[in-house]
């Protein structure tokens, strides 16, 4: 990740709180990185969270968002989300398999298990005063 932006790791379950944090983050100058969990990938399938990053790059740019799946030990779902580029894949495995799979995301250009804090916003509220608080919790 690069060092003169600022990144903050959310959970999130659906599409209006992804564009209500989109539109906050921005007036921040904050780029949020949606988390997405492996229930959810592995309930509506690989093509729901492509469709996911394809209707929010509709409304903001490339560069106003990251996503962060959770592949769990699918191997099978690693790829396919490699392939579409998604940018932060969590994966599961033995040494060897994660050597093999790391190099599959090196050659795409995807980061894999990255050390990120992920905020699990899924049932609060005041979303705005959430993620103020927890960029004062970061700074410090």
């Amino acid at each position: 990740m690069n060092s003169n932006k600022r990144y903050l790791c959310l959970k999130v379950n659906t599409l209006n709180q992804a564009l209500k944090i989109i539109s906050i983050c921005k007036k921040i100058k904050i780029v949020p990185i949606f988390f997405i969990q492996f229930y959810i990938i592995n309930g509506f399938g690989p093509d729901w969270i492509i469709e996911f990053r394809n209707l929010l790059l509709k409304k903001f740019s490339k560069n106003t968002f990251k996503i962060f799946a959770d592949c769990k030990k699918s191997y099978g779902l690693f790829i396919n989300l490699v392939n579409h580029r998604i940018d932060y894949l969590g994966v599961e495995g033995d040494k060897n398999t994660l050597l093999k799979l790391s190099q599959i995301a090196k050659k795409n250009k995807i980061s894999i298990n990255p050390k990120i804090t992920v905020i699990d916003i899924t049932n609060i509220k005041n979303i705005e005063s959430k993620i103020y608080k927890s960029l004062l919790i970061n700074e410090k």
